[in-house]
């Protein structure tokens, strides 16, 4: 074997081994298109995804579609698909002590229970030894390992489906909601059929979820099984990505991101009436509750769906535009094919321009002294070169909320410049003295600082909900604002990035100002397109972000060698060949 085998080797090895084992943890809103792209992942051919073809592409980011289509027409590898709400059935029907069918009588009505009796009772046995070689895998038998995986992945599949047509029978629809309270009730107790609270079982579904692929990833090996694929659909919780993304290395956030009128279109062809769309978006998105006595508190609020913040700590952006009717899936096999390939081979491709603006937008908000929500902005011109970032943040001078604390404004003595004279006066100390930490505010708890948002408490006082009280400028106006303090050039024509759609206020400054396009991930729960970027005759389009940051951005794009290196190494001795006419080259 000579010099340059053992190179390539050891180069594919290195390859083999980031190619070899991925994990992607799919969010988003019911009806964003979570197991649309969990289906387009789970396809055994990539012939199927039935990409165009252009002999001659008209621009560089054409050409980048064409070298991901090539490498994956090599290299495509099916995902095998771990559904949460499987997860959440198999917890459910395992334990011998609390029955799933009394769960269902107590949380529906005119539903036949002696009916889910008899669709569960055949699988109860099998699910609690599944269970059980879960929770030993390491001493689990051959012959234990392949019946939980093959009851896991292909009767688990049956059975929910199943229970999912029982649930929803004759029109009822108690599929979701008895699924949400179940997935609450893991996260609560670690049991879905107990509302008894255990902090210390905060994390059980996501650690059977990292169970279950290490189970399939010792089935794969010992079948010589070389990739080890998953797709988990879907995570509604921030701790749930957070506990995965810990544990797996190679694990990646995917968020599933809709236009909110084509989301509720998908919805209401899926037979949600208004009403029931109101109930799950509150529940999916606990801002959205509008009632402060419905939004949920204490210990459930804590572990209640918050699909939002799962939005906001996501590492892909995944945009499933169109819809219902249509059934034109090709933009997001499209998104879903790039980043497997970058998965698979980073530094493949570069990023797009509005990767790049974005990214920059992800990793200013960090600079947020804000306690409430950190956001970042970034204005361009229309050729995508930023021109100003900026985050939600107090006046250049001011202190931030992160770095005041209760007990020192309480105090009247104590920093005195970081508080306003407002603060100060007899009002808003009589209210501050009525939060948790009030009367005798404590400086530190377990090295915590104790701060406190001034327009919580001020909207508190005043029974109000108003934004102008906030004492931090908003991303977009601070970012536009640095271009008149630092003499910028024009941006009439260029395009604002933020990680939260502008609010009402922003977004009229973005349409005074000429903006063109806003980028966007999260959107702002109130009017500002429907009212603001909606009227006129030159109004911003709002554009859904889709592409990484984060982590994810440098992951994907960050080659492991030069590109050029890599090449000679596995290439060191370019044969001379007939090149045949440029109509016959398959490019």
């Amino acid at each position: 074997m000579n010099d340059h085998t053992q190179i390539s080797d050891g180069l594919n090895n290195i390859f083999a081994h980031r190619d070899s084992f991925i994990v992607i943890g799919l969010t988003g809103r019911t009806g964003s298109g979570c197991t649309t792209v969990a289906n387009i992942l789970a396809n055994t051919s990539f012939s199927d995804m039935s990409l165009n073809e252009l002999p001659n592409p008209p621009n560089n980011e054409d050409r980048k579609e064409r070298i991901i289509r090539k490498w994956l027409e090599q290299n495509w590898q099916p995902f095998q698909k771990i559904q949460v709400s499987h997860v959440i059935q198999l917890l459910a029907i395992s334990d011998p002590l609390l029955r799933f069918e009394d769960f269902v009588s107590q949380n529906s009505e005119g539903l036949e229970i002696e009916e889910i009796v008899a669709i569960i009772n055949p699988y109860a046995n099998a699910a609690r030894l599944a269970i059980n070689t879960l929770i030993a895998i390491k001493d689990a038998s051959p012959e234990d390992v392949d019946s939980t995986y093959q009851f896991i992945f292909e009767t688990l599949p049956i059975l929910s489906n199943e229970i999912k047509l029982f649930l929803n029978k004759e029109g009822k629809k108690y599929y979701t909601a008895i699924f949400q309270k179940l997935g609450d009730n893991v996260r609560k107790s670690g049991n879905p059929l107990s509302e008894s609270i255990d902090p210390s079982k905060l994390l059980v579904l996501p650690e059977a979820i990292a169970r279950i692929i290490k189970l399939s990833r010792s089935r794969n090996r010992r079948h010589l099984k070389k990739t080890n694929y998953f797709v988990i659909d879907a995570l509604r919780h921030p701790f749930e990505i957070r506990y995965l993304r810990e544990r797996i290395s190679p694990f990646y956030a995917l968020a599933v991101t809709t236009d909110d009128f084509d989301r509720k279109a998908r919805l209401h062809q899926d037979s949600f009436v208004p009403d029931e769309i109101t109930r799950l978006d509150e529940k999916e998105y606990p801002s959205e509750i509008k009632d402060p006595r419905k939004k949920p508190k204490g210990y459930a609020g804590f572990v209640s769906q918050d699909i939002q913040a799962c939005l906001s700590i996501s590492d892909i952006y995944i945009s499933n535009l169109g819809r219902p009717e249509i059934k034109n899936f090709s933009s997001t096999i499209q998104q879903v094919c790039r980043y497997v390939a970058l998965m698979q081979h980073p530094g493949l491709i570069t990023p797009t321009n509005i990767e790049r603006c974005m990214h920059t937008a992800f990793s200013a908000k960090i600079n947020s002294g804000c306690i409430s929500r950190q956001v970042g902005a970034v204005v361009t011109d229309a050729n995508y070169s930023i021109k100003a970032v900026g985050w939600n943040d107090v006046p250049k001078g001011q202190v931030p909320c992160l770095l005041r604390n209760m007990a020192h404004v309480v105090s009247r003595g104590l920093d005195v410049t970081a508080y306003s004279k407002y603060e100060k006066s007899e009002e808003f100390l009589k209210e501050i003295k009525k939060t948790k930490f009030g009367n005798k505010p404590p400086e530190y708890i377990v090295g915590r600082n104790i701060t406190y948002c001034f327009k919580s408490i001020y909207n508190g006082l005043k029974n109000d909900k108003n934004q102008v009280h906030t004492r931090a400028l908003h991303a977009e106006e601070n970012a536009f604002l640095q271009i008149v303090k630092y003499g910028g050039q024009g941006i009439e024509g260029g395009c604002l990035f933020t990680t939260a759609s502008p609010c009402e206020l922003c977004a009229k400054k973005a349409y005074q100002l000429g903006i063109k396009k806003i980028y966007y991930i999260d959107p702002y729960p109130g009017i500002s397109n429907d009212h603001i970027l909606s009227v006129g005759q030159t109004p911003p389009e709002l554009m859904l972000f889709f592409g990484a940051i984060g982590r994810a951005y440098h992951n994907l794009y960050e080659p492991i060698m030069a590109y050029k290196d890599e090449l000679e190494k596995i290439f060191p001795q370019v044969a001379v060949i007939d090149i045949p006419k440029t109509q016959e080259l398959n490019i």
